[in-house]
């Protein structure tokens, strides 16, 4: 509770969504941005259906009708665990990136959060802050921590979290607000 008394910066449920079985995409288009200015969405042992695909987040302006293929920027951190890092940037991506080098093998699956900022906003840009680890082919496994924005001002309504190639074949995702008032 804050001074006043109110529950400040509580996470409220919104969906949870499970797959199992091949989409190319899990939207969510229920953000209730008029309620929630601050998005907290997770995803579990998430697998895809091709190996070396990335796992991405793109937005909406019109409800899920369609999603955003460009004005990305993001800046993302990789580190293996065969002990290296690299850095990702780029000013002109067609989504945000969360996690990279995803494989097929059992037990090779992603999880991850990441926080969306000022969705339901107009006059503002959109972004994403997020870490993610995943098991897989590159020996073993790799995390990612790393932001993003959509550098355009608009009233985003609608998510997508979706593999760069094939499909998400299992995954349970959930999506928060974060109560401020």
């Amino acid at each position: 509770f804050g001074l006043s008394g109110a529950d400040l910066g509580k996470l409220e449920l919104i969906e949870t969504q499970t797959i199992s079985g091949a989409t190319a995409g899990i939207d969510f288009t229920n953000l209730q941005g008029s309620t929630y200015n601050v998005h907290l969405l997770t995803y579990n042992d998430l697998q895809v259906t091709t190996d070396a695909a990335t796992v991405n987040i793109r937005f909406s302006n019109d409800g899920g009708s369609s999603f955003e293929t460009s004005n990305y920027d993001q800046a993302v951190q990789e580190g293996r665990a065969s002990g290296s890092f690299f850095e990702i940037r780029t000013t002109s991506g067609t989504n945000i990136r969360l996690n990279g080098n995803a494989g097929t093998g059992t037990n090779e699956t992603e999880n991850g959060y990441i926080y969306l900022y000022n969705l339901n906003d107009s006059a503002k840009y959109s972004f994403a802050t997020y870490h993610s680890s995943v098991y897989n082919r590159d020996p073993s496994g790799a995390m990612n921590f790393g932001s993003g924005v959509y550098h355009q001002a608009e009233t985003i309504n609608a998510v997508r979290l979706r593999p760069s190639s094939g499909n998400i074949d299992n995954a349970v995702v959930s999506l928060y607000g974060i109560k401020e008032s």
